[in-house]
């Protein structure tokens, strides 16, 4: 053991001008300093310079053959070698790694081995760099007279194994210490050297990229690589070094924080992006490297979800990656398939495995909307969207309207489609799409058909169900509408409704010749049947719902009349001769719709109204009007011929009163709104033509009123369905049914909407007879639901339609029984169960013969007797209870009466004897 005191002393001694601490406050020239260090040294340590040589040779794994090329009659050399030799006894005589306190070390002390250590890498190793790096204003060192290789080897091999001790990079006092060492490396690395010291060198490089940062090793490459005409030799061997590591581990994330870093707080997010992405996507890069780096990026960028800014490095390079070459397309669209691979094709099919949770689904859409959405030229192309549009739309449907990430499905899918060209691309996708063509080229990805979404916790799981599990909702394409809806690209709404049209318009020229072709196959299964109905009507029934849905689209309605009047009227034009033409009265609903729109169009623009393409339609319209024995077609007709009719005056209105009551409607203040809904209601009595030939714009209007929070205005907007029915009954049940079973709705909205379904009946009366299965399935629908005002409200509507309809129930019977059984059994909800109670009271009323459900009676009467009886029961209940059994006491008296007393046969049953066992679980309706 040597005296570590004495070595602390010499250190105190010595005066470090280049240390990091001292760099700024330098008063003496380095040759004085350094003389001046030199003499303490030699008094403070006896051995001669060649013994200290030979001993950390000896350390240091290098032979003492090596020594003898060294100069020691230098002063620099001399120096070096003296402060390593100090430097390697501290660290031999004192545990830096322990904290035992015989070990510990004060700060000064360690203050001191840290300047000590600085002050060596400036003279070992800053001073005897490549001449080329002394071109950087990195180095402010001045260069060695003359430079020992042989005596830079001894230092780099001293360093690796100094710069372990922890202890020494505090505050990142070694940063610049580990970047003269790798300068120092690469330097020697270009120089003809034997094999063994190439080893070394290979070693000190491994050492630096293991042990210290990564992102430092990378900052520290790319300062040496931007140094000013380097050498061939030098930036060739830069440039293997930043290609080796960017293909390790984490290459990538490391040089996008070492670029972060090494960065100046005001440059550009957008900037540092370029500069790794022209770093990343180089053409001279090997195959097999940019394979490895567009995976390390995909898993970067999923990492880097929460920090947008180094997001966008990872988009851009794969962005130019992608554009590099075909190798690298397919390895993109392979690495994007296989995210949504559990989805579309998943590995194990047990029924209830659980395949994603809902994190795992929201991260995977919030990368993807990053990928493609984060900017128009930064992200990768749209056309990858292209295959994945109908799993997309699957997801959009089936997921919640209040989750995040059908924005994210929204902005994919807004960003896929308007990016695609108009003539020929669009056209081709919706066709696709609206057939549901998942085979061509390239085939297209859906959700596997046993793959559920599971929405009844509070957290959402994709999940695989059972094998026989049928998806009842409508198709994906559905959805399309009601996205283009909600998002506010108006431009591309209307960019896809014209699409829409135009399909549409091309859809029915092409099924006029199909209708009168007759080489049509004889179809011999249902299947071959089902198949070839959906492929002749189901394009055209998913094109008309999509084309009733947008069409009421308020902002796009201004977009076609600022913009897009011109194409809309040319394919209006088209569709009336294609119905002139082909007499297709199949289309009469969206015609109907299509003209009012036009009518709206042409009222917001008198310019339009006078243009020569307006004023050829004419024309078709009178023919339109004279063929068509639709009622509907005939009313929309009427106010657009007369806007195209005779010679109009600038500024002459038309159908002032329809649009004063609409404009008074839209106002948000109620007594406003009622006025308007009085002169509607007023104007439908008198059949008013200007009201009557605008029926689908006063629905649409009064469904947008029925959301109104005020009770003085909903309650006089459903005597406005109420009088609708008079002009288009079927119409108005068809649309409040579908309003009542959108479970997106709010509640409080669906309960109107009941409502006004069951004033609309009662004003039709008995005629309603020919709506009960509309009528019947909507409210059974919601007697299942899990939300319990719903479902007592269902009930309710339940029992007042049976009256309504003079009980005659009988194809429902059964099944009311199966609710009532459910609710009354396993029903937690009082006012739920009131309401069954109350309608199989009310089934009893409408039983026209007991000996039709004689097998029931019983059990009936015993729970209505129980429930009656029961005083603990609710009041409410055991009135109903009571009521049922009046009911049945007076029916059957009645048959006692009617029936004759001899085809009723007496039986005598002693009761208790005999009796067939009880099974496990009774019907509730055969409780006692």
């Amino acid at each position: 053991m040597v005296n570590t005191a004495k070595y602390f002393a010499l250190l105190e001694s010595l005066s470090f001008e280049h240390a990091l601490a001292n760099e700024n406050n330098t008063t003496q020239t380095t040759s004085q300093s350094l003389g001046d260090n030199l003499r303490h040294l030699e008094k403070f340590v006896q051995l001669e310079v060649h013994q200290q040589l030979r001993d950390l040779c000896i350390a240091l794994q290098l032979t003492e053959e090596y020594a003898a090329t060294i100069d020691t009659e230098s002063p620099f050399n001399c120096y070096v070698v003296r402060l390593l030799h100090v430097l390697h006894t501290l660290t031999n005589n004192i545990n830096f790694q322990s904290d035992a306190k015989e070990d510990l070390i004060s700060v000064s002390h360690l203050k001191l081995c840290i300047q000590a250590t600085q002050e060596l890498s400036y003279y070992a190793l800053r001073s005897q760099l490549h001449h080329d790096f002394y071109k950087s204003p990195v180095f402010k060192a001045s260069p060695s007279s003359c430079p020992c290789p042989s005596l830079l080897l001894l230092s780099i091999q001293f360093f690796i194994r100094f710069l372990t001790i922890r202890q020494f990079h505090i505050a990142n006092a070694m940063e610049l210490v580990q970047r003269d060492l790798l300068a120092a490396v690469i330097g020697l690395r270009i120089q003809p050297l034997p094999t063994e010291q190439l080893a070394q060198l290979d070693t000190a490089i491994a050492y630096l990229w293991d042990n210290e940062s990564k992102a430092d090793f990378f900052r520290h490459v790319l300062l040496l690589k931007a140094t000013p005409n380097l050498c061939a030799p030098l930036a060739k061997e830069l440039h293997q070094q930043l290609l080796s590591k960017l293909s390790a581990a984490h290459g990538f994330a490391s040089l996008v924080a070492a670029l972060k870093s090494a960065a100046p707080q005001d440059l550009d997010t957008t900037r540092s992006s370029e500069i790794v992405a022209n770093i990343v996507a180089q053409r001279g890069f090997s195959g097999r490297l940019q394979q490895r780096l567009i995976r390390q990026i995909f898993d970067f960028c999923r990492l880097q979800l929460p920090d947008v800014n180094n997001l966008i490095c990872g988009v851009l390079s794969l962005r130019r990656l992608y554009e590099l070459n075909e190798s690298n397309c397919r390895s993109i669209n392979e690495i994007l398939a296989s995210h949504w691979q559990p989805l579309t094709e998943p590995t194990d099919l047990i029924n209830g495995l659980i395949i994603w949770e809902q994190a795992e689904l929201s991260e995977r859409l919030r990368l993807w909307q990053q990928l493609f959405c984060s900017s128009s030229v930064a992200c990768l192309p749209s056309s990858l969207l292209i295959p994945y549009l109908p799993l997309l739309l699957q997801l959009y449907q089936k997921l919640p309207d209040a989750l995040p990430e059908r924005q994210s499905l929204a902005a994919l899918v807004a960003r896929c489609l308007d990016n695609r060209e108009s003539l020929e691309e669009l056209p081709e996708l919706l066709r696709r799409l609206f057939s549901w063509q998942l085979d061509g080229n390239p085939p297209w990805k859906s959700l596997h058909q046993r793959i559920l979404i599971d929405l009844q916790t509070n957290l959402i799981r994709v999940k695989v169900t059972h094998a026989e599990h049928k998806d009842q909702e409508h198709a994906p394409c559905r959805a399309l509408s009601s996205l283009l809806m909600t998002a506010t690209n108006h431009a591309l709404t209307c960019k896809m409704f014209l699409s829409l049209l135009s399909f549409m318009v091309q859809q029915l020229s092409e099924s006029a010749p199909a209708f009168q072709s007759s080489d049509i196959d004889l179809l011999s299964t249902e299947t071959e049947l089902a198949d070839f109905l959906h492929g002749k009507y189901h394009p055209k029934l998913e094109l008309l719902v999509a084309l009733d849905q947008l069409v009421w689209h308020e902002p796009l309605k201004a977009q076609l009349a600022d913009a897009h009047s011109k194409q809309f009227i040319q394919l209006v034009t088209e569709l009336l001769e294609q119905r002139l033409s082909g007499n297709l009265e199949a289309v009469d609903q969206t015609l109907v719709v299509i003209l009012m729109l036009l009518q709206e169009i042409l009222e917001r623009s008198e310019h339009l109204q006078l243009a020569e393409s307006t004023r050829r339609l004419e024309q078709p319209l009178k023919q339109l009007a004279a063929q068509s024995v639709n009622p509907l077609v005939k009313n929309a007709t009427i106010p657009l011929l007369s806007l195209l009719g005779v010679q109009r005056h600038p500024g002459q209105p038309t159908g002032a009163a329809f649009q004063t009551a609409r404009e008074l409607i839209e106002q948000r203040q109620p007594h406003l709104q009622v006025y308007g809904i009085q002169m509607m209601l007023e104007a439908l009595r008198n059949k008013d033509p200007a009201f009557t030939s605008q029926c689908h714009r006063i629905l649409a209007l009064a469904l947008t009123t029925l959301k109104s929070k005020e009770s003085y205005t909903f309650l006089n907007c459903v005597r406005l369905f109420v009088q609708m029915v008079h002009i288009m009954e079927s119409e108005v049940l068809d649309m409040l049914s579908d309003e009542y079973l959108s479970e997106t709705a709010d509640l409080d909205y669906r309960l109107v909407v009941g409502e006004a379904i069951l004033k609309a009946a009662h004003e039709i009366g008995p005629l309603c007879y020919r709506y009960k299965g509309v009528l019947f399935n909507c409210f059974l629908h919601g007697s299942r639901s899990p939300l319990d005002e719903f479902r007592t409200s269902a009930f309710a509507n339940l029992a007042q339609l049976c009256r309504l309809l003079t009980y005659q129930v009988h194809s429902f019977f059964q099944e009311l029984l199966q609710l009532i059984d459910a609710e009354l059994s396993t029903g937690r909800y009082l006012p739920a169960k009131r309401g069954a109670l109350l309608v199989l009271a009310e089934l009893l009323a409408g039983m026209d013969s007991l000996l039709d459900y004689q097998e029931l009676l019983l059990p009936i009467y015993r729970l209505l007797r129980a429930i009656e009886a029961a005083e603990s029961c609710d009041p409410q209940m055991r009135q109903h209870a009571a009521n049922g059994l009046k009911t049945l006491n007076e029916k059957c008296r009645e048959l006692l009466k009617t029936e004759p007393v001899e085809q009723l046969q007496h039986e005598i049953k002693v009761l208790g004897i005999k009796e067939p066992v009880a099974s496990k679980k009774r019907h509730i309706l055969e409780l006692n």
